[in-house]
């Protein structure tokens, strides 16, 4: 007698190229100076992407010995190519410092000395561990970061598919969470299932909640995709 094996668990799916990429995009984008305020978006993104190949031939011709041309780099990103002669680690290790904003910010993030990330960062080892965190000293206070996600926001028995924000013209949506929130630690992490998770909860409290429609009504919202996040937007 023949028994039916039971299908396995889909897997979260592995990071690739364009993952890393889009990383460093959105730094790019982040790191855009006050001229580029008021531009249409599309051009603040597609600037940040220059800068994004630019940076990222650079990286790759630091490890792999070879500069390759800026439409080289789109296309794997493109097709979520691995580049040639380059560990992927390395790469990995720059996209995390990118989410970050840069080597001083994940320094700061961790509270450690920017030396050790750098050290860290430039090490052999592939399985080189990230310095790890101090233990924190009950930590007090609070802080704001930005978002722009898409969403089901429930209020009472109905469910409307609504972005946040969903104001022409607007970046992002501030929200305010504790100093020592999971949500930052998720979005370091590159956890982005548990950030969507973790999210919802906060938007619905700090921006569903004040609709006129919801004021006698349970809320809720749930995250179904983040297409911006900074992790602090009073810097």
């Amino acid at each position: 007698m023949r028994f039916a094996k039971m299908a396995e668990p889909p897997r979260p799916p592995e990071r690739g190229f364009r993952d890393c990429f889009d990383d460093l995009v959105e730094r790019k984008g982040r790191e855009l100076g006050a001229g580029w305020d008021g531009v249409p978006r599309r051009s603040r993104r597609a600037e940040a992407a220059r800068r994004a190949r630019v940076e990222m031939a650079r990286r790759i011709a630091v490890r792999g010995g070879r500069r390759y041309a800026e439409s080289t780099i789109a296309r794997w990103a493109a097709r979520n190519h691995w580049p040639p002669g380059v560990e992927t680690f390395w790469l990995e290790r720059w996209a995390l410092i990118d989410r970050a904003g840069g080597i001083a910010a994940l320094a700061e993030l961790l509270g450690i000395s920017a030396a050790r990330i750098i050290s860290w960062r430039d090490s052999r080892d592939p399985d080189a561990k990230l310095p790890a965190r101090p233990q924190p000293k009950a930590p007090k206070g609070s802080r704001r970061i930005g978002v722009a996600v898409n969403g089901y926001a429930t209020i009472g028995t109905t469910v409307i598919l609504k972005p946040v924000p969903w104001k022409p013209g607007q970046e992002y949506q501030a929200l305010t969470i504790d100093a020592d929130s999971e949500i930052l630690e998720a979005w370091y992490d590159g956890d982005e299932d548990l950030l969507m998770e973790l999210l919802g909860p906060v938007i619905a409290d700090q921006v569903i909640s004040e609709w006129a429609s919801a004021s006698h009504h349970d809320v809720d919202y749930r995250v179904t995709e983040i297409y911006r996040f900074f992790p602090d937007v009073d810097e």
